[in-house]
């Protein structure tokens, strides 16, 4: 469970339940802004496509932000939005749309981005359109066909995006905030070589994890298992040159993410590496979601004690969401943090009236905890029990 700025963050429903409400109740704040009276419970539950138990929901979320006011009208309850807010004509709220990936929405670390954003945008003045990125999204004419009801002054991209996206975000003029480095994995060579207007909010991945591999070396590990990290072999290799261990010693797991979303073919996976570990007296675990649950479990059903056995370490997310955080390290970065800061940035930038590219790397520090030291007499591989 996390607090912060007295939102709960609880289980990965929660997360969802709570980016669902939220994002009815600024639709809400969108589509009726300026109207003397909104609609009943029930005519807004047809309008969104949910429940009233949605609209109540969202609506209270506004009320507590002094959005709405209650006036008794006929013995009904009545919302109304507040006069002070239709008024405000001087400093008016901004039009700005906000890509997020509908893969991530189960990843309560993501949601705590999402809620980091959307409590800058209220700061800011910032009305927020919040559309999903469809998994598989056909050609693209223009951005109208994602938000055909918004006119954004700047858009916010916390998803993967198809190229030809990304092409009409690069021509459309208006600042774009990513959040990660995914003009990187871009094929289109008008983005890559000429100068753009992206401006990127990420962590350089591989230098987090190289932070952590170098202090297991440097402690006196080599004996290191590492979940879905093929794609930093050279890296890998690098270090065990450089601290003159032998790279046969590192242990490369791996989850496919066909298997990622179901439960019981996940569990038998974690069974697995956690059998794996056996051999090992260090394990680097790169994110920080479900997945992490499942792997800290199989380990302990497996009798392998952490950290008398295995120093284990998280390189994302906050892991107390899962497991006990006084037994395990971590490579921390703030998500709700990250997602203030690339809502400031686009703030800025419509402000100057002038989009800007760049990079903000983010900041992380690594909380030991005091458990990434090799065990003392112990033989490299586990007895089971």
């Amino acid at each position: 469970m996390n607090h912060k700025n007295g939102i709960i963050m609880h289980d990965q429903s929660t997360m969802s339940n709570r980016f669902l409400y939220r994002e009815i109740a600024h639709r809400i704040c969108e589509d009726f802004q300026g109207a003397a009276k909104l609609p009943s419970e029930r005519s807004l539950a047809e309008h969104y496509d949910c429940t009233r138990t949605t609209i109540r929901t969202a609506l209270k979320l506004l009320q507590g932000e002094n959005l709405l006011d209650r006036q008794p009208n006929r013995n009904k309850r009545s919302l109304v939005l507040p006069e002070n807010d239709a008024a405000d004509s001087a400093e008016p709220w901004t039009p700005v749309v906000a890509l997020f990936g509908q893969e991530h929405l189960k990843d309560p670390n993501y949601m705590d981005f999402v809620a980091g954003c959307l409590e800058r945008a209220r700061e800011e003045k910032l009305l927020f359109t919040m559309q999903t990125i469809p998994a598989e999204l056909g050609p693209v004419g223009s951005l109208a066909e994602l938000h055909p009801h918004a006119k954004p002054a700047g858009y916010l991209v916390a998803g993967d995006v198809e190229d030809d996206v990304l092409m009409l975000l690069h021509r459309s003029g208006c600042p774009c905030i990513f959040m990660g480095n995914r003009l990187k994995k871009t094929r289109l060579t008008e983005i890559r070589q000429e100068r753009h207007h992206f401006f990127e909010c990420y962590l350089p991945e591989e230098d987090k994890y190289e932070t952590v591999l170098r202090k297991f070396l440097s402690l006196g590990h080599s004996r290191i298992l590492a979940v879905n990290f093929g794609r930093y072999e050279n890296m890998v290799k690098r270090l065990y040159r450089e601290y003159d261990k032998p790279f046969a010693d590192f242990g490369f797991a791996e989850i496919p993410w066909s298997i990622q979303g179901a439960l019981k073919p996940l569990q038998e996976k974690s069974a697995e590496i956690a059998e794996m570990a056996r051999d090992y007296t260090a394990m680097l675990v790169p994110f920080g979601n479900v997945i992490s649950f499942d792997i800290y479990m199989a380990l302990v059903n497996a009798g392998i004690r952490i950290p008398e056995d295995l120093s284990l370490v998280y390189a994302s997310g906050k892991p107390e969401w899962f497991v006990p955080h006084f037994k395990i390290s971590t490579v921390f970065s703030s998500a709700w943090d990250e997602g203030a800061n690339c809502v400031k940035e686009l703030a800025r930038q419509i402000r100057n009236g002038e989009p800007v590219g760049g990079v903000h790397y983010t900041e992380y520090r690594f909380m030991d905890n005091g458990t990434v030291v090799p065990p003392e007499n112990r033989s490299t591989k586990h007895q089971k029990p």
